[in-house]
């Protein structure tokens, strides 16, 4: 059996979560026989074709400066024919989509069911569902997922004074006409007129983005979900349950408890890492904040080994790099390497996960585990599948950061509650167990004739 798996993003240029996930399921495949092909999207205007990992990698142009109406599924992105050629000249049994946006959404989805090829996709983001990306209710409460053009539009910037059902009414506007009028009001000098746009262009734009949804389980012969809140919001949005499947992530190489850990001296600090993006949703700024809000007496090391990508991010890896001069128990790395990740999560004495917003993973808590970390993560969708408080780990309310100061003075204090939660901690998932469900997953579109 031959598949084609296509996302958004891919090594070497970026190395996160979908990457890695997708990396380690087709090298798991090949003890069934089944072979693949990457396709990825790569911006600007030249396609590319190398190997890694011993897989052949297939990246084609995502064209610069896309439009709203492309950046919301309306029109293929620009570059898209490169992929149709491609597609065409590469016919699979199964086409396996692990992204769902504009550079790897709709338009791709609906030419691999043109082609006649059965089709997966794979969710890895809150995004699929969630406009915001984080399944935070205005930024601070949990969101079940429901999508809803009044309650959703509010969230992401509709004014509060209009009403539910106004925000419903105005979701009917066709959304040509609801980008147009945002496009040309929204960089108004005046408040009212960018409200305004607001107004009319994001209730069309929620509306159409349930669409896409269900036109993906329409197109889509399963649907994966790769932990509980996402196959539960996938659910309520009229996702048939025939074609859902929960198959978690798993972590490669798995665990090795071979791998030294951190052996801590009664007198030595408390050593916690953070890996991950800078953007703010994945709380580097909270945890640093609780570092910094923390007695002198406290003994705890924060070691941050971030990534930026894009200007957001470096706004807030420069707000923790302040914090840090004036704190020097907040240290900031480089950035690690996948190789080097193992060793460098089996040196701490604890990993956080201080997310802002629901988690699809994260693989960085199974990484962790593997090791015999222990875990202090958000109290949020995802996070808190992985992580059991008080067993293996601790959760706190994500955004709280006095209860983080709280949490970290406690664990930094209690030897014995860390030690406890180190040995609390159970053999993980590995990437081998999701590709033998995955495997009965193809063999079962297959099978169907799907």
């Amino acid at each position: 059996m031959r598949l084609i798996h296509t996302l958004s993003w891919y090594f070497p240029d970026t190395s996160g979560g979908c990457e890695v996930y997708v990396d380690g399921l087709v090298q798991g495949l090949g003890a069934y026989g089944i072979t693949g092909t990457v396709a990825a999207s790569r911006h600007g205007t030249q396609e590319a074709v190398y190997r890694h990992n011993g897989v052949e990698v297939y990246r084609y142009p995502l064209y610069p400066h896309p439009t709203k109406a492309q950046q919301r599924q309306q029109l293929p992105p620009g570059g898209f024919e490169y992929f149709s050629r491609w597609l065409e000249a590469h016919p699979a049994d199964i086409y396996h989509q692990h992204s769902w946006r504009f550079g790897c959404g709709l338009h791709h989805l609906r030419l691999a069911r043109q082609l006649g090829m059965p089709a997966i996709v794979t969710v890895h983001l809150p995004e699929a569902v969630c406009l915001r990306g984080t399944m935070m209710l205005h930024g601070q409460t949990a969101c079940d997922g429901w999508i809803d053009p009044a309650r959703c539009g509010h969230c992401i910037g509709v004014p509060e004074r209009v009403s539910p059902a106004l925000a419903q009414a105005l979701s009917y506007v066709p959304l040509r006409v609801g980008t147009a009028a945002e496009s040309e009001l929204l960089n108004s000098d005046s408040i009212r007129l960018r409200q305004l746009a607001r107004t009319l262009g994001i209730p069309p734009w929620v509306r159409r983005h349930r669409h896409l949804l269900l036109e993906m389980a329409n197109l889509a012969d399963r649907i994966v979900a790769v932990c509980q809140w996402l196959y539960d919001a996938l659910l309520i949005n009229g996702v048939p349950q025939e074609k859902l499947v929960l198959c978690r992530q798993g972590v490669g190489g798995a665990g090795s408890r071979t791998i030294a850990q951190r052996n801590r001296h009664p007198d030595d600090p408390l050593r916690i890492g953070f890996l991950g993006r800078w953007q703010d949703t994945k709380g580097a700024q909270v945890l640093a904040g609780a570092i910094e809000r923390l007695p002198a007496h406290i003994p705890v090391e924060l070691v941050i080994h971030g990534m930026v990508h894009g200007e957001a991010d470096k706004v807030n890896r420069d707000l923790v790099l302040a914090m840090a001069q004036k704190d020097r128990r907040i240290q900031v790395a480089e950035k690690l390497s996948r190789e080097e990740v193992p060793a460098a999560v089996a040196g701490f004495d604890l990993l956080a996960v201080p997310s802002q917003g629901f988690e699809t993973g994260p693989l960085v808590v199974l990484e962790a585990h593997a090791v015999g970390t222990p875990v202090i993560g958000s109290d949020v969708g995802g996070v808190n599948e992985l992580v059991h408080h008080g067993v293996d780990g601790w959760l706190v309310p994500a955004a709280d950061v006095n209860a983080w100061s709280e949490a970290i003075a406690q664990l930094a204090t209690d030897a014995d509650l860390l030690a406890k939660l180190r040995q609390g901690i159970k053999p993980v998932r590995t990437m081998e167990d999701a590709a033998a469900d995955m495997a009965k997953v193809y063999e079962d579109v297959i099978g169907h004739g799907a």
